[in-house]
Order: structure tokens, then C-alpha cells, then sequence
């Protein structure tokens, strides 16, 4: 093989062809002659009637052309270089939750086992709602006890609950009960009952409804 033939092989090559070259020297006929054909053998370029008929220069200008070709098809569909996107614009801040009105109330509260008084010659009653029919009082004890002969009654009915300390209390025609923090009871009206001892060494803290007063 001569150098110019392996030199438009390579070129055929580098297209994905075939250079295909006569052999035949019967006079007249096509030796020394090209002719390309593609990868599945179909014939592409410089083949006649009677044989190949494309010589050195008509396959390099043909190969070249398609070079051109290929290179200007390659830069038209290539796309260039990625462009940084541009920046986006700043996100808008939310605006701020509107704050809530200020109260204009302020609850009064108070706490039913603090700041007791000391209660040691007498009892303390506090009344801490009154409404119609309905008064509700706070009793300290310590210590003390209702005397046999003057029974506590009244004409209402009284709900009662120990909230702290112990104590005993006996309505009539019963037997006494211990209370202990958190027990309560009813006293109906009309009935007589006896505080019959609250303890000594603490306070002793009632709580009483009186309903229908």
C-alpha cells in the first residue's frame, strides 16, 4: 500500500467509510482507481457503471468536503460555554407580625393558703365573693371547737371543704368524721353541728359556700 493510499484510508476511516481501490489492470478498465463505501457495505462515492471511477484528488476533496461539513454542523448545534445565570433579585422580606394588643385587664389573683392569719384565740372569716344568694368565706381554725351546749345552724344550705390542716365535725344525729385536706360535705339548713376539734399545731383552713343565704 502506498503512502497515498494509507493516507485516504485514514481519512475514510476518521468519516466512518471504507476506501475501497482497483486492482484490475485489464486495459481500459479502472485500476488505480476509488471508490468509498460506508460500515454496512452500500456504496457512497466513485462507483460507475464499469467500475470505480474516482482518482486520489476526487476522494481527498470528497473526504475533506465532508470534514467541512461535519466541523460546521458541529459548531452550529455545539452550544458554547454555560453562562453563569444571573443573579436573582433579593427575596422581599415578610413583613412583621403585627404584636398583639396590650391587655387592658389584669386579673386579680389571690391565693386562698397564703399570708393566713394566726387564728389562736379565735377563728378568722374572710368572705371572698358575695352575690346574690350566694356568699362564699374563708375560715381559719386552730385549735378551736364548738362548744356542746351552742350547736352552729343555720337557715341556708352550707357546702364545706378543708382545704388544709384536720379537723372533726358532727351534724346531728350523726357520729363525728375526720376531715382531712381535700374532704367536704353539706350541711343542709336547719341542721345543728358541732366543730368538735381543728389541730393545734397548724392551721386549719376551710372553705364554705353558703347558698340561698
Amino acid at each position: 500500500m502506498t503512502e497515498q493510499d494509507e493516507e485516504l484510508r485514514a481519512m475514510a476511516t476518521h468519516r466512518g467509510l471504507k476506501l475501497v481501490k482497483s486492482r484490475r489492470r485489464k486495459p481500459g478498465g479502472d485500476f488505480g482507481l476509488y471508490g468509498l463505501k460506508d460500515a454496512s457495505g452500500a456504496e457512497v462515492f466513485g462507483f460507475g457503471d464499469g467500475g470505480l471511477v474516482a482518482d486520489a484528488e476526487g476522494i481527498r476533496a470528497y473526504l475533506r468536503g465532508g470534514m467541512r461539513s461535519d466541523w460546521s454542523t458541529s459548531v452550529q448545534t455545539t452550544p458554547g460555554p454555560k453562562r453563569a445565570p444571573k443573579p436573582t433579585a433579593k427575596p422581599v422580606p415578610k413583613p412583621k407580625p403585627t404584636p398583639p394588643p396590650k391587655p387592658r385587664f389584669k386579673p386579680d389573683v389571690a391565693n386562698l393558703l397564703r399570708d393566713l392569719p394566726e387564728a389562736k384565740e379565735e377563728e378568722a372569716f374572710d368572705d371572698l365573693l358575695k352575690r346574690p344568694g350566694t356568699r362564699i368565706e374563708r375560715i381559719v381554725s386552730r385549735g378551736q371547737a364548738t362548744a356542746e351546749d351552742t350547736p352552729m345552724v343555720q337557715a341556708w344550705d352550707e357546702w364545706v371543704i378543708l382545704l388544709e390542716g384536720a379537723a372533726g365535725i358532727r351534724i346531728e344525729d350523726s357520729a363525728e368524721v375526720r376531715l382531712a385536706p381535700g374532704d367536704h360535705l353539706l350541711i343542709a339548713a336547719g341542721q345543728k353541728h358541732w366543730v368538735t376539734w381543728t389541730a393545734r399545731d397548724r392551721p386549719s383552713v376551710w372553705l364554705a359556700v353558703h347558698l340561698n343565704e
